[in-house]
């Protein structure tokens, strides 16, 4: 799962978590990958502020289900994000590219 627009007014980063939470009912092993503005997902928001829905608990989800997340280290230094939750890689943009490139399938958001 590939997340890259703003968590903002929208439900997009949401729904893509709650989708990525529903491919582990299956055998798959499943990787979030947040880059570009999608990395304002993993901040701490306060959905009624952003008029979204709540992302913390699709997170909190995937990481208790052993789901692979990981955060592009160039979006967020880009972006002023230091802070991560627990159980987000911080990866360099060529290692999120060669995930990306080695997936059997990628679902952008």
């Amino acid at each position: 799962m590939l997340i890259r627009r703003l968590p903002l007014a929208s439900e997009r980063a949401s729904e893509a978590l709650r989708i990525a939470v529903g491919q582990t009912l299956a055998p798959n092993r499943v990787t979030v990958v947040f880059i570009e503005d999608g990395v304002f997902a993993l901040a701490p928001l306060v959905p009624k502020a952003i008029r979204g829905p709540e992302v913390a608990k699709h997170l909190g989800a995937l990481a208790l289900l052993g789901q692979r997340l990981v955060a592009d280290a160039d979006s967020l230094a880009r972006r002023g994000l230091q802070e991560l939750p627990d159980g987000i890689e911080r990866l360099p943009r060529w290692a999120v590219l060669d995930l990306l490139t080695a997936a059997d399938v990628v679902i952008p958001y």
